[in-house]
């Protein structure tokens, strides 16, 4: 994925200096055009939604907006995601894209001459948002679906160990203390249609129960799913629950005889967690956000999201928010 934004700041570092004068006011020029083409769309109120909206001049580069009907002022992102941020919408998407293609923070920092926390809090944002849509809005998996647990090391990367703690501090890259599957380990718990949608959520520590598979998947079957799994009987509990079908991936079903659709999704979530050398195990469920959005995903990904980000619904956050609410705690 071409970043943009780089290619012009690299464009520009290498411009003599006597043109680099003329770059700057070709640049104004395409700058005051565009802001002159968004002036003439005119939104309704976030506050009230009215249409009686004149523009109120710019605050810190943005466009106020004040409604004679309930008086209130507004700009283009008041209430939405990217409130409050000094970074104009390519920024944003630019970050989006390296998030969505896994470019590590560092990287996307130096290409856009930002600082690392910067674009941390950025890319934490944009995890939050994902999170909290797929929460409010469940992704509901239909037809043959597959589902399947896998494993990642459990991770408190960027903070200390505290001195009680049940293991020892390691490096990336490090294996597991303990062999086999233990406490030192996250449980993933991951479902995908053939062909179609996916879904994942950290459950807990090692292998999950009956009633964690039942909390983990009920919202996202119905009568209509038949969910295939390796033949591990704790998945029977949502047929017993009445929240779909499920059966053993056997070699007398034709058709039905594997679950490799949900094991190439594993193949791809170890894959990004190997690229980032891991991901703190309180943010892991915003990643799995992440995960089922990119999964499968098509080229209007970064649109789709910075538009979820945007749409004034009250999607405000801050960044402490993101920091200390709907951490993964356990």
């Amino acid at each position: 994925m071409e970043n943009k934004l780089k290619k012009l700041i690299e464009l520009t570092k290498h411009l003599p200096e006597n043109k680099l004068e003329e770059a700057i006011e070709k640049l104004e020029k395409i700058k005051e055009e565009s802001e002159k083409e968004a002036k003439l769309g005119v939104p309704k109120c976030v506050k009230c939604g009215g249409t009686a909206v004149v523009r109120n001049g710019r605050k810190h580069n943005r466009q106020q907006y004040l409604c004679r009907e309930c008086g209130k002022s507004f700009c283009e992102t008041t209430d939405s995601a990217v409130f409050r941020s000094h970074s104009t919408k390519t920024v944003w998407k630019q970050v989006i894209e390296d998030t969505i293609a896994g470019i590590p923070i560092d990287d996307t920092a130096k290409n856009l001459d930002l600082h690392h926390e910067t674009v941390f809090n950025m890319r934490h944002k944009i995890l939050y948002s994902l999170e909290q849509s797929q929460k409010m809005n469940p992704i509901s998996l239909e037809g043959v679906c597959e589902a399947d647990e896998t494993y990642v090391l459990e991770s408190v990367k960027g903070k200390k160990i505290p001195l009680n703690y049940h293991r020892k501090p390691r490096k990336h890259g490090a294996k597991a203390q303990k062999r086999g599957i233990s406490n030192e380990y996250i449980c993933i718990c991951a479902a995908v249609e053939r062909g179609g949608k996916a879904f994942s959520l950290a459950a807990n520590r090692a292998i999950p129960s009956k009633d964690e598979i039942l909390e983990v998947f009920s919202d996202h079957v119905s009568g209509e799913t038949l969910l295939l799994h390796d033949g591990t009987k704790n998945y029977e509990i949502l047929s017993e629950a009445d929240k779909c079908v499920t059966a053993a991936a056997s070699i007398e079903n034709e058709g039905l005889n594997n679950i490799n659709t949900v094991n190439n999704y594993h193949s791809f979530i170890k894959e990004r967690y190997h690229m980032a050398r891991g991901f703190a195990t309180s943010y892991l469920n915003r990643y799995n956000a992440l995960f089922s959005a990119v999964y499968r995903s098509s080229d209007s990904l970064a649109e789709d999201i910075y538009n979820l980000m945007t749409d004034m619904s009250q999607s405000f956050v801050s960044i402490s928010q993101t920091q200390s609410e709907n951490l993964l705690e356990i």
